[in-house]
């Protein structure tokens, strides 16, 4: 239980830190949030959509948007796993099979520490030379790592990509290793190169796996219909440099009209921002319990008392976070957007008021008399 007490009181640092990261976290969010969205409403307003087989002269220097057909000037390669695939974009993952080193300790005696091992799939080298038993518990060298291939050059009509709207394609589909690329495989790897589950497998057998065993899978961003927006420099199609000191150039397969499109990127602005609240939610909540931990380890000494804290650091920890993170947000929109910082900094400082009225409440309890 000391030990316990101890480890809580080195935790306070932590979450000291954590608290102060999470202001700005929630603050910075929100300016980033304010000037992606009005560069998107400048870039609504001055957007042409054009015809990306014409002429495109009259249109340099232009926010312009097209749809049409999206062609790779060639194939894309994965000499590695002989891959030859027409594509915008591939993404290649890839496993091992590893031993994996598990470590539990004594609760009571901090001291006391067992080591298993087991064997398990990994995207990344697990580090052998640092297991307690090193015997019969080797990891070979990962041989391939994650990596994606472009297309040299990417095409819509006379639309020329530039390299980052190249790079901003996602790679989403799976890809279906056919019987050119098995044939590929084998003439390279031998006997040992299979598919087995829509993936490439390196080993003897899949249905049991041996320490070194690889298999590999592909997703590719295949050729197609697309819609682009952005800045039109010559035949290139580079990123816009808004007002806001944001970028606009935007990639979407299917025949979308610009209002649209712009649109999808107002709502997935919405959605990260919303996302970024909740991770500085999170990082201040957990800063807090981090903070009140030795208020909760005191009580395990004795076990129910020890649950009713925890239970109550926790809620605590809940407020607290909720009417900061929410006095946070409201200062960052009083300098973004000052109408509605106001009325959420009047949110958020009511319930900082409940919760200090609660405490005072119980604080304040008469002692019962018989």
């Amino acid at each position: 239980m000391l030990g316990n007490f101890t480890e809580s009181l080195k935790g306070t640092l932590g979450g000291v830190v954590l608290i102060i990261v999470s202001f700005p976290i929630l603050f910075l969010n929100e300016g980033r949030s304010v000037d992606v969205a009005k560069g998107l409403e400048e870039g609504a307003a001055l957007v042409v959509s054009i015809n990306p087989t014409q002429d495109l002269g009259k249109y340099d220097g232009k926010l312009i948007h097209a749809s049409g057909e999206a062609k790779a000037g060639a194939k894309i390669k994965d000499s590695d796993f002989a891959i030859d695939e027409a594509g915008l974009g591939l993404f290649r993952t890839v496993e091992m099979y590893q031993w994996k080193e598990e470590v539990t300790e004594d609760s009571e005696k901090k001291s006391k520490k067992e080591y298993t091992y087991h064997e398990e799939w990994s995207s990344f080298k697990i580090d052998s030379s640092k297991f307690k038993e090193k015997s019969g518990h080797s990891n070979p060298n990962f041989p391939y790592e994650a990596e994606t291939f472009y297309a040299d050059s990417v095409t819509l009509g006379n639309i020329d990509f530039s390299t980052p709207l190249i790079q901003s394609i996602p790679t989403n589909d799976e890809l279906t290793y056919d019987q050119a690329t098995i044939n590929r495989l084998k003439a390279k790897f031998g006997a040992k190169a299979k598919i087995h589950d829509g993936q490439i497998y390196l080993g003897k057998d899949p249905a049991e796996p041996e320490i070194g065993d690889i298999r590999v899978s592909h997703k590719i961003a295949p050729e197609g219909t697309a819609s682009v927006i952005g800045l039109l420099d010559g035949n290139s199609l580079n990123g816009y440099q808004t007002k806001r000191d944001t970028t606009i150039l935007v990639f979407s397969y299917g025949k979308k009209d610009a209002a649209t499109m712009f649109r999808e990127e107002q709502e997935a602005n919405t959605f990260l921002t919303w996302i970024l609240r909740l991770v500085g939610f999170l990082v201040m909540f957990f800063g807090f319990k981090l903070l009140f931990g030795p208020i909760a380890a005191a009580g395990g000494w004795i076990p129910i008392l020890g649950g009713i804290l925890e239970m109550g650091v926790s809620l605590v920890a809940g407020i607290l976070s909720f009417s900061l993170s929410f006095t946070t947000i409201a200062i960052a929109w009083i300098f973004f957007r000052p109408l509605l910082g106001i009325g959420l900094l009047l949110l958020g400082g009511g319930a900082f008021a409940f919760l200090m009225y609660q405490k005072g409440k119980f604080g304040n309890k008469p002692p019962v008399t018989n």
